[in-house]
């Protein structure tokens, strides 16, 4: 998908809602361009801040993702969206790491690093 600076479709974000600054990365993504598809995908929109960068918004945050390895993302999000985006990249089959931090003290509330989202497929027992 081809992302120009205006912005795609999509909800934007509402930044009346009790939200923390959030950083983490996608090291299973090749490159911001592809975080940014996966959040357009998941309903966000989108749009590029640079040759390099992305911006997205969904009603619960405002990301960037930067094209660093791995790719890496900062902002805002609502304490109620933090699930909702790390299911947006385990849908896919993708995890990320989620740091929270608080807007104004800046310490580090919560680090996680998330798997993918649990498969519905069934799983074979171990080989004997």
């Amino acid at each position: 998908m081809k992302f120009s600076s205006g912005w795609t479709a999509g909800p934007a974000f509402d930044d009346q809602a009790l939200s923390v600054e959030v950083a983490g990365s996608v090291p299973s993504a090749a490159d911001a361009q592809q975080v940014a598809e996966i959040l357009f995908g998941g309903g966000w929109r989108v749009r590029k801040q640079s040759w390099t960068e992305f911006e997205a918004e969904h009603t619960y945050a405002r990301l960037s993702m930067l094209p660093l390895e791995p790719v890496i993302f900062t902002g805002e999000i609502a304490i109620t969206g933090i699930i909702e985006l790390i299911e947006t990249f385990g849908r896919i089959g993708h995890r990320c790491t989620i740091e929270l931090y608080d807007p104004d003290s800046g310490e580090l509330l919560a680090e996680r690093p998330t798997g993918p989202y649990p498969s519905t497929e069934p799983t074979a027992g171990p080989a004997r």
